[in-house]
Parts: structure tokens; sequence; C-alpha cells
């Protein structure tokens, strides 16, 4: 396979999980608008379709269980492995529902992202995954998969926003704190490890043009 031909190839697999992150998407919201809270397990819900599982070229077959409850507004989800599952959890005042939305596609697109970028990493055997995981957040955040899909989710955002990927980044750790639990010099090194990462993209069709 020659350069261009690869980088085709690159560029129609961004295309194709793009096109994957804004179905899970949209079936996400299509809950949130109907259900209140509860437990929903995704595309199981969609009975029409007759399907238990979501199967797209290139990933391992999964489900997808959105978790909605009342709250203070947060979004954030977790893939288990061992079940094939991303549990999606909502937490939102019920009194603003739809004033939230655009948010909330927002902050679903890039952990949506994230964990189906998990997904690829173990259809594609891309990191050692079956590793304990670390009991420091420093550890955790800096582990060379969580690196990948943290990058993965944010590139999602900033490309779907127009907004500069750095400020994607530094807004993330600046207010989710208390999710990732980092000191402002852990989160410095974490930073420069995701700016840092896969340099090579921002590349990529500067490099086609001129082929």
């Amino acid at each position: 396979m020659n350069v261009r031909e690869n980088i085709r190839r690159i560029l129609t697999e961004n295309n194709r999980m793009s096109g994957i992150i804004r179905t899970i998407v949209k079936d996400i919201i299509f809950v949130f608008k109907q259900e209140d809270d509860g437990d929903y397990y995704l595309p199981e819900y969609f009975e029409e379709r007759d399907e238990m599982v979501y199967e797209f070229d290139g990933l391992n077959p999964f489900n997808v269980e959105v978790k909605i409850e009342n709250g203070n507004y947060e979004v954030d989800a977790e893939y288990y492995r061992e079940d094939e599952t991303i549990l999606i959890k909502i937490k939102y005042d019920t009194n603003n529902k739809n004033e939230i939305l655009y948010k909330l596609i927002g902050d679903l697109n890039e952990v949506v992202a994230h964990e189906v970028r998990h997904i690829k990493q173990q259809r594609k055997n891309m990191f050692d995954l079956n590793v304990e995981e670390p009991k420091s957040s420093l550890e955790y955040y800096t582990q060379p998969h969580e690196i990948d899909a943290q990058y993965f989710g944010f590139k999602r955002i900033s490309r779907l926003r127009e907004i500069p990927f750095e400020d994607v980044v530094r807004d993330w750790f600046e207010t989710h704190k208390g999710t990732h639990r980092l000191k402002d010099n852990e989160i410095e090194i974490v930073v420069g490890k995701i700016l840092n990462y896969k340099k090579w993209e921002k590349h990529i069709k500067v490099i086609m043009q001129k082929l």
C-alpha cells in the first residue's frame, strides 16, 4: 500500500467512526427526550429495529446502557470490556431538560467517542488492556490507552464545535476536577501528553494535497 492509499484509508476510517458516534449519540438523545429517570438499553430500546447489540464494521458488537437521573448536571461514561457495554450516566435538572440539550449533545459526543475508541483498541489489540487499574489519578490518565481515547474524544469536540483542540482539552480538565481529581501540576503533565499525541494527523490533508 503506497502513502496516498494509506492516508485515504485513515481518512475513510475516521469518517466511518464519526458516523458510528453520530448514530449512538442520536439514539441516546432520542431516549433522553422521550423518557424520565431510569435505565434504558440500546439498541434493544428501539423494538422496531429488532437488534440486541450495535454491530459496526471494525468494532466488536456492543450495547449501550443509558442511566438517567435527576441531579446536578453531569455526563459520564465507562466501557465494561467483559460485558461489551458502554454505560452512559446522565444527571440533569428536570426543570431545564430542553435547555441543556446543546451541551448534552456535545458532552455525549466526547464520552461516546472516548468509549468507542476503547472498543476499537480492544478489537485491534492496539494496547495491552489486561492490566490492573492504577490507583493514582495521574497513573490512570497517563496510561497509553487512556491518552489515545482522550485524544480521540477531545478531537471530536474540537471538530464539531470548531474550537481549538488545546482549548477543548484544557476546558475539560478545568471543569471536571471532581472527576479526574488531579493536582494542577499533574493536569499539566496529562494535558501535555494529550497535546503531543499524534501530531502527524494535522499534516495528513496537507500531504494529500501535495501527492
